[in-house]
C-alpha cells in the first residue's frame, strides 16, 4: 500500500438534474493529479437509480484550490493534449465507483453515500476494453491470431470483474451466481475467472490511482 496518495479527489454529493427524471442525479469529481500539482480537473457524471454510473459528460480544467496564482498555468491545446485524460478519467470514476479511501485502505469519511454506485451495465463492455488497453498495453489485438485470444480473453475477464462488481452493488447475495446465470456457466467458472482477472491486474480494487486525501470540496463557480 502507498504511503502517500497518488492524487487528490473531491466528490460532490448527487444533486437532482433540473427538468430530468427523478432517478437522475449529477456528480462532480474534482482531482488534483499527481503529476500536475497546479491543476484541478473536475468530471461532470450522471448517476442513475442511486447506482449506475453514467457518462462523463464533461471536462473542466483549471488551477488547484490550494495552488499559488503564480503557479497557475495557461490552458492551451498542448496541455490538455498532454494531460493523461484517460488515465485521470478512469481514477475519477473508480473513486466515484469504489469511494475514497485512505492509505490504508479505510474508507474515508462522507463518502458512504456513493459506496452501492458501479458502472452502468451497458458501459461495461467499453470500460473492460479501456482496463485491458491500461493495463496491458502491450496486447494488440490485431497482432495476430495469439494476440487475438488473448485479448479477447482479458476482456472477458475484466467484463466478469466488472459484473460480479455489479451484482455486489445490488445487494446480490450470491453474485457469482447472478454473473453465472447471466452468462450460462457454472458459479465455480465465474470464481475461477475472478482469480485469473486478479492475477492479470484486472480488478478495481488493485489501481492504487483512487487512494486519496480528504478535504474541502472545489467550488464549480
Amino acid at each position: 500500500m502507498p504511503t502517500t496518495p497518488s492524487h487528490r479527489f473531491w466528490i460532490t454529493d448527487p444533486e437532482p438534474i433540473e427538468g430530468a427524471a427523478d432517478n437522475l442525479k449529477e456528480v462532480l469529481v474534482s482531482l488534483v493529479p499527481a503529476g500536475s500539482p497546479s491543476l484541478l480537473v473536475r468530471w461532470h457524471y450522471r448517476i442513475r437509480d442511486d447506482r449506475a454510473v453514467e457518462g462523463p459528460f464533461g471536462v473542466r480544467v483549471g488551477p488547484a484550490p490550494d495552488a499559488d496564482a503564480e503557479d497557475w498555468q495557461t490552458i492551451n491545446a498542448t496541455l490538455v493534449r498532454d494531460l493523461p485524460l484517460t488515465k485521470l478519467e478512469k481514477a475519477a470514476r473508480s473513486a466515484l465507483t469504489y469511494g475514497l479511501r485512505d492509505p490504508s485502505g479505510a474508507p474515508l469519511s462522507g463518502t458512504g453515500i456513493l459506496a452501492a454506485v458501479t458502472t452502468a451495465p451497458r458501459e461495461i463492455p467499453l470500460v473492460a476494453r479501456e482496463t485491458v488497453r491500461e493495463r496491458h498495453p502491450e496486447v494488440d489485438p490485431e497482432g495476430g491470431p495469439a494476440a487475438a485470444r488473448r485479448w479477447n480473453r482479458l476482456v472477458r475477464l475484466a467484463e466478469v470483474w466488472l459484473e460480479h462488481q455489479a451484482a455486489q452493488a445490488r445487494g446480490e447475495k450470491a453474485p457469482a451466481t447472478v454473473v453465472a446465470e447471466a452468462r450460462g456457466v457454472a458459479p465455480a467458472t465465474v470464481r475461477s475467472w475472478l482469480h485469473h482477472a486478479k492475477q492479470e491486474g484486472l480488478d478495481s480494487s488493485a489501481d492504487s490511482s483512487f487512494t486519496a486525501v480528504a478535504g474541502e470540496p472545489a467550488s464549480d463557480e
